[in-house]
């Protein structure tokens, strides 16, 4: 729409988690916090998924670099390139607003679910596969990203 301000992809992530806080710790009331989980990281990975088709074409390392850095487009979001070749990109991001955030508003309980890991599902949706075993958010002090490039 004409005038429309637009979003950087932090405060479009945030909003969004904002509004899916609430639910969230309903479901949790309701039907106890492993089986809500499951059934929000499913609807998300859902969602996350017909999101990123929407591109109609998967990713390539190059691609991939400069999205990664346009993540953090308006925000504080530190990262170093640690290996790049043409199959494989592996980022350690050593500050992450999105971890910051989630601690100001008393949710970062609900920051690996609701922000980090759906990281996964979009990678794998854009012929990726994601390995990460530390998150800024979880207190690790770095996201240890490695992305590989899918074989045919």
């Amino acid at each position: 729409m004409p005038g429309e301000q637009k979003l950087t992809p932090f405060e479009r992530i945030t909003q969004a988690v904002q509004a899916q806080i609430p639910i969230v710790r309903a479901m949790e009331r309701e039907l106890g916090k492993e089986r809500a989980h499951q059934l929000v990281r499913e609807a998300l990975d859902a969602a996350n998924r017909k999101a990123v088709a929407a591109r109609g074409s998967l990713l390539d390392i190059p691609t991939l670099d400069a999205e990664f850095a346009g993540f953090g487009e308006g925000v504080r979001y530190e990262f170093e390139t640690v290996e790049k070749t043409d199959t494989l990109l592996r980022n350690s991001v050593s500050h992450c607003d999105y971890a910051e955030f989630m601690e100001q508003i008393g949710a970062r309980d609900l920051g690996t679910l609701l922000i980090c890991d759906s990281d996964f599902a979009m990678a794998d949706e854009l012929g990726l596969r994601l390995e990460r075993t530390k998150t800024c958010m979880a207190g690790d002090g770095e996201c240890n990203f490695c992305y590989h490039v899918k074989s045919a």
